[in-house]
């Protein structure tokens, strides 16, 4: 399949109910991503979520699990965790305490409502910051060398 033509949706369904659940957006580029480290996800029609081994592709019959650990075989295990949740918590709150220190401080001798909006305004931009450096310094480009596709909705 050509990189022009990405997938929009998938479907995937749950070995206990046997009923599919169809991800598209965002959601789909998650579960398509066998290094997004997730564990678990939902079925659209038990309204609950299981570990990714109870789903299967309803396309190919392979299960989620089966599908992350054939995509994800080559990955050492320093870029599964530069492909972690944690490492990503860790960069966005890298990013996020010393933009609110610095906000705080252009506002120190200000009333404590300005102090407190500059404060949590650096808090999200640092940690905007650190999690546009998770994704553009790790995450995608280790997922292109591991699943060798710029996008892995494009995966089977």
């Amino acid at each position: 399949m050509s990189e022009l033509n990405i997938p929009d949706s998938r479907a995937y369904r749950h070995l206990k109910c046997g009923e599919e659940t169809m991800v598209t957006g965002q959601s789909f580029e998650v579960v398509s991503n066998p290094m997004s480290s997730m564990e678990r996800t939902q079925c659209s029609t038990c309204g609950a979520m299981f570990p990714i081994s109870d789903f299967q592709w309803s396309d190919t019959g392979e299960t989620l699990a089966d599908y992350y650990a054939r995509h994800s075989q080559s990955a050492t295990d320093a870029q599964r965790f530069l492909c972690s949740k944690k490492f990503m918590i860790a960069l966005a709150l890298l990013g996020a305490f010393p933009a609110a220190g610095g906000c705080y401080y252009l506002v120190r001798n200000d009333d404590l409502l300005t102090k407190a909006i500059c404060l949590l305004t650096g808090l999200a931009i640092g940690a905007f910051i650190g999690g546009t450096v998770f994704l553009k310094a790790f995450a995608d480009p280790i997922k292109r060398k591991v699943c060798s596709v710029s996008d892995t909705r494009l995966l089977k």
